[in-house]
C-alpha cells in the first residue's frame, strides 16, 4: 500500500504561509472593481470584527494577508466572506453596509450582479459555517428582488471557514484494472441510517460499515455527493445535487460537526475503505451550482450567495437578457470553459485526489464536453475541459487512468454522458478515450430482455455481452448498470408498470413492469438482469440498495426522501431463507463467479467469444434474418477462455426451449454453474453433468462450465 499526505494547499483560497506567519487570501473575479475581505469572529449574529482592502493581481487574481496571531486561528476557525463592487453597483468611500450608495442596477447589459450589501462565501472554502435554511428559510435576505438587494445579510451570510488542520496520512489501495471493479453506487446518509448505532448515517458510520461492503464484493463505493448543500432547499433536497461548494463537504454527514473538523472524519472513512480494499468514487456536480439562479423567473431577482456576487458572468452562462441558460434543468448552468472556473474544477478535483479519492463521477458531464463560454452548445472531445483533463492533470501531478484493463497508478474520471436538455445533448460515446462513460443504452437493452422480449434484436444482445463496442468505438469504457439513484431501484423497476403519486417529477418513460404480480417471474427477473450484469464486458456498477432488494414503492425520483423511502434497510437482508437475502447471496456469488473468470476483464474477451444458435451451431454472421429478428427466442454465447469454456444460454420464450449445447473439446463434457429459474447459488465448481440437450425454462438463463472429464 502506498501513502500520500493529505493537505489543503490550492492555489486560491486561504492559506496558511508558514514563512510569513500570516493567513494569505485570494480570490479570482474578473469584472469585480473592488473587493473587501471581511472577517469574523463567529459564524452567525456578529458584524465583521475586520474589514481589508484586498488588491488585484496578476490572471484577475486578488489578494491580501493578515497575520494570524490576530485571527487568532491556531487555536480556533477564522471566519471569513467577501463584499464585491462592479459595474453596476461602484464602490463609494462613503459607502456603507444596508445603504444603495453606488448602485447603479441589479444587473447590467454585462450580466453583472455584484451586490456589496451581500457577503459571498469563498468557492475554495474547504468548510461553510451554515447553509440558508439554518439561518433564513424563506431566504430573503439572500435575494435581490424588490428591496431585498438593500438587506445587509453580514450577520447571517454563509461563511468561509479557514482552520489549521494537520496534515493526515491516508492510505492509497495498490493499483488494479478499473475494469476489475465493482462499483457500488449508494447515498453516504442512506447507507447505515437504519442500523442500530451512534454513528449512523455519517461519515464514520459509512467507516464502521466498510468491512460489509468488502464482504457484499464491493470494491469501489460510489458516493452520490458529498459537497455542502442546503437539504432544505426547495422544500426538501436529500441527495445532494445543489452544490454550495467543490471543496467544502457536508456538515449533515458528519458525526462531530464541531467547526473545523469536517475533513478529519472524511479522511478517517477514506481511511478505512481504503484498508478494507474499497477505492472511493465522489459524484461531482460540475454543471450548475446550488445558488439556484432566479427566483419565480424574475430576471430582477436572483438568490445571491457566492458566484453570482463574486462575478456573475465568468462563472454562469448567461443569455444577454440577464437570464441562466439551464440546460442541467436547474437554473444555472456552470461556465466551465471560463478560466476562472476552469481552474476551481481542477484545483478541486486535485484537492480530492489529495484527500485520497480514487475516482470521479461527473454530473451531466456533456457541459464539460463544451468549449465556448457563451451559451451556444458547440461540444468538442478535444478543445474543451473534458478533452484537455487529462493533459491538465498530469501538468498538476496527477495521472489518469487511461486503460481500464490495465494495472494503473492514477485516477479514474467516468461521466454521465449527457445533459438535461439543449441542443445535441446526449453524447454517449463522444467522450475522449480515457473517459469511461455510464451507459443508458445497456441499461435499457438489459431491462427490456425480460420486461420487453420482444423488442430485442440478437445484435442488441451481442452488443450487451461485449461492451457496446459500435457505440464506444471498441474501447472498453462501459459502466454497466441495471438501474442508478435516477429512477426506479432494480426491485421497483421490476414491480410497478409506473411510477407512484408519491413521484415528484420523474420519468414516466421508464422500463418497467410488475409482471402481473407473480413473484416467480419477478425473481427469475431480476436474476436474470443480474446475470447480465456480471457476465458482460465492461466495468459493473449496482446501487447498494439493490443488493438487499430495497424498495421506494414505486418513487423514481426520490431526491427530496430524507426518511425510510431511501434508507436501506438491511434487516430483512439478514433474514435466511428470505427474498432479500437469496437475492444478496446470488449477486455475491456472481461477483465471485466474474472475478474467478478473467475472461471477463481480458482486453481479448471479443476475440474469445462465438455465438450460438439452439441447435449449438455457431450463428452465422451473415445470416441478418437471425441477427435482426426481434421474435428470436434463443440467443447463446460461448466464451473461449484459455482458463475454461463457459456458456451463456438465454431464452425470450414464454415457453419451455430444449436446446443443444455446442460440441464439447475431446474428453470434457458440460456441467451447469447456474439456471435463473433455480432460485439455488451458484456453483464455482459445478458437478452436475449435462449432455448434449438442456431444458431452458421459460424467460430463463443458464450458464455452464466445461469441465475436463480426462
Amino acid at each position: 500500500m502506498e501513502n500520500l499526505i493529505a493537505n489543503d494547499k490550492t492555489p486560491l483560497g486561504a492559506m496558511y504561509n508558514e514563512e510569513t506567519k500570516c493567513v494569505e487570501f485570494r480570490l479570482y473575479s474578473k469584472n469585480a472593481t473592488k473587493i473587501l475581505l471581511c472577517i469574523f469572529d463567529k459564524p452567525q449574529g456578529e458584524d465583521p470584527i475586520m474589514v481589508l482592502n484586498m488588491e488585484r493581481g496578476e490572471n484577475n487574481i486578488w489578494y491580501t494577508s493578515v497575520k494570524n496571531y490576530i485571527l487568532g486561528c491556531e487555536k480556533h476557525p477564522v471566519y471569513y466572506g467577501y463584499r464585491v463592487f462592479g459595474d453596476n453597483w461602484k464602490y463609494d468611500e462613503t459607502w456603507e453596509a444596508g445603504t444603495d450608495i453606488g448602485f447603479v442596477s441589479k444587473f447590467d447589459r454585462n450580466n453583472n450582479r455584484f451586490n456589496p450589501n451581500k457577503i459571498a462565501y469563498d468557492p475554495y472554502s474547504k468548510e461553510l459555517s451554515h447553509v440558508v435554511s439554518d439561518v433564513n428559510p424563506g431566504g430573503n435576505m439572500f435575494r435581490s428582488g424588490g428591496n431585498f438587494h438593500l438587506i445587509d445579510n453580514a450577520k447571517w451570510a454563509i461563511k468561509s471557514v479557514f482552520n489549521l488542520n494537520k496534515e493526515k496520512e491516508i492510505k492509497r489501495v495498490s493499483p488494479r484494472p478499473f475494469n476489475s471493479e465493482i462499483i457500488g453506487e449508494v447515498h453516504i446518509k442512506d447507507l447505515t441510517q437504519r442500523i442500530n448505532m451512534p454513528e449512523a448515517g455519517t461519515y464514520r458510520g459509512v467507516a464502521k460499515f466498510a468491512k460489509s461492503l468488502k464482504n457484499l464484493g464491493i470494491t469501489m463505493v460510489e458516493f452520490l455527493p458529498i459537497n455542502e448543500f442546503d437539504s432544505k432547499q426547495n422544500g426538501g433536497n436529500h441527495w445532494g445535487y445543489m452544490p454550495l461548494g467543490y471543496f467544502s463537504i457536508a456538515r449533515k454527514y458528519a458525526f462531530d460537526k464541531t467547526q473545523g473538523l469536517l475533513l478529519d472524519e472524511f479522511h478517517s472513512m477514506v481511511n478505512e475503505l481504503h484498508k478494507n480494499d474499497i477505492k472511493v468514487c465522489l459524484d461531482m456536480v460540475y454543471n450548475h451550482t446550488g445558488e439556484a439562479g432566479l427566483v419565480n423567473n424574475n430576471v430582477e431577482d436572483a438568490t445571491q450567495l457566492s458566484y453570482t456576487l463574486i462575478d456573475n458572468s465568468s462563472y454562469y452562462k448567461v443569455y444577454k437578457n440577464g437570464y441562466y441558460r439551464s440546460n442541467s434543468g436547474c437554473g444555472n448552468d456552470f461556465n466551465a470553459n471560463n478560466e476562472g472556473v476552469l481552474n476551481l474544477i481542477v484545483d478541486s478535483l486535485v484537492f480530492w485526489v489529495n484527500q485520497g479519492v480514487d475516482a470521479f463521477r461527473f454530473d451531466l458531464a456533456a457541459a464539460l464536453l463544451e468549449c465556448g463560454c457563451d451559451c451556444d452548445e458547440i461540444y468538442d472531445n478535444m478543445n474543451s475541459l473534458a478533452g484537455k483533463l487529462k493533459e491538465i492533470l498530469a501538468n498538476k501531478g496527477i495521472n489518469v487512468v487511461d486503460n481500464f484493463s490495465q494495472a494503473q497508478e492514477g485516477v479514474v474520471l467516468i461521466a454521465e454522458p449527457w445533459t438535461c436538455g439543449g441542443k445535441d445533448c446526449y453524447q454517449l460515446g463522444n467522450f475522449p478515450s480515457f473517459w469511461a462513460e455510464w451507459n443508458d443504452v445497456y441499461r435499457d437493452v438489459v431491462r427490456k430482455i425480460t420486461l420487453r422480449p420482444n423488442e430485442v434484436t440478437p445484435t442488441q444482445m451481442k452488443d450487451l455481452i461485449e461492451g457496446s463496442p459500435s457505440r464506444l468505438k471498441g474501447i472498453n469504457k462501459s459502466v454497466n448498470y441495471i438501474a442508478s439513484h435516477d429512477g426506479f431501484t432494480l426491485y421497483d423497476l421490476n414491480s410497478f408498470n409506473h411510477k407512484s403519486n408519491s413521484t415528484q417529477g420523474g420519468s414516466d418513460w421508464e422500463i418497467c413492469g410488475d409482471y402481473d404480480n407473480d413473484n416467480y417471474l419477478k425473481e427469475n427477473a431480476i436474476r436474470k438482469q443480474l446475470a447480465f450484469l456480471f457476465l458482460s464486458y465492461g466495468i459493473p456498477m449496482i446501487q447498494i440498495g439493490d443488493i438487499i432488494m430495497h424498495t421506494k414503492n414505486g418513487n423514481n425520483n426520490s431526491y427530496n426522501k430524507d426518511d425510510a423511502t431511501n434508507y436501506l434497510n438491511w434487516e430483512r437482508a439478514l433474514r435466511k431463507d428470505s427474498f432479500e437475502n437469496r437475492i444478496m447471496e446470488y449477486i455475491r456469488n456472481l461477483i465471485k463467479f466474474r472475478n474467478e473468470n478473467a475472461i471477463f476483464r481480458s482486453e481479448e474477451f471479443s476475440k474469445a467469444i462465438s455465438y450460438h444458435y439452439d441447435n449449438g451451431l455457431i450463428a452465422s454472421s451473415d445470416n441478418q434474418g437471425y441477427w435482426q429478428n426481434s421474435v428470436e427466442k434463443f440467443f447463446g454465447a460461448l466464451i473461449n477462455s484459455s482458463q475454461r469454456r463457459l456458456y451463456i444460454a438465454t431464452s425470450k420464450s414464454y415457453d419451455k426451449l430444449n436446446i443443444i449445447l455446442p460440441k464439447n473439446k475431446e474428453k470434457s463434457s458440460w456441467h451447469i454453474c447456474f439456471d435463473t429459474t433455480n432460485f439455488g447459488n451458484i456453483t464455482m465448481s459445478p458437478k452436475e453433468y449435462i449432455e448434449k440437450n438442456y431444458i431452458l425454462n421459460p424467460q430463463g438463463l443458464a450458464v455452464f462450465m466445461e469441465v475436463y472429464d480426462g
